[in-house]
């Protein structure tokens, strides 16, 4: 089965949809979901790419991601493979964790990102995994894990940022990175 195409549009976020194979809850495990957090921290840190806003559920993960200089495909095979062999090698484990394919698209309008970010912050409470999308302890709302890429972006100190142009609502959210 060949692979979707992923349209190439540098500087602009991309809210990015991966599913684990046969929507296993591999994430339920908290050190599944650590690692899985370390590995897209690393990989982000290792491509450029800029990671906005992320939430680990059981069975998939949502990402918010302005790709680095190797493009989205790139981060993704490296984030997905690094995970699955990491993971398989701790449980003595061998096969695929994911599935094959990822749903993205880009983001191009600032009422799209701020809808983007608050479906990945709100997504442990619609679930029912969560009371408070602050206190979910696999995903950005909080200001965990991963932090600096949302506010440098929103406040136009990433060469992505400027390229792309300033958004009108960025004091409002330069607060929830």
């Amino acid at each position: 089965m060949g692979t979707r195409f992923h349209p190439i549009a540098p500087n602009y976020p991309h809210f990015v949809t991966t599913t684990s194979r046969d929507r296993r809850p591999v994430f339920v495990d908290d050190r599944a979901a650590s690692l899985l957090i370390e590995v897209l921290d690393a990989s982000r840190t290792e491509t450029g790419t800029q990671l906005l806003a992320h939430v680990v559920m059981p069975d998939h993960v949502h990402l918010l991601v302005v790709p680095g200089r190797l493009g989205l495909g790139h981060f993704m095979r490296l984030v997905k493979g690094r995970f699955a062999r990491y993971w398989n090698q701790s449980e003595g484990q061998s096969g695929a964790l994911w599935q094959e394919r990822y749903y993205e698209t880009v983001i191009r309008t600032d009422a799209g990102l701020k809808k983007c970010l608050d479906y990945i912050h709100r997504n442990p409470v619609a679930a029912g995994l969560s009371e408070d999308e602050g206190a979910y302890p696999y995903g950005s709302a909080g200001g965990r894990h991963i932090a600096g890429d949302l506010a440098s972006y929103l406040a136009g100190r990433t060469p992505a940022r400027l390229k792309s142009g300033p958004l009108v609502w960025a004091r409002a959210l330069a607060g929830r990175d």
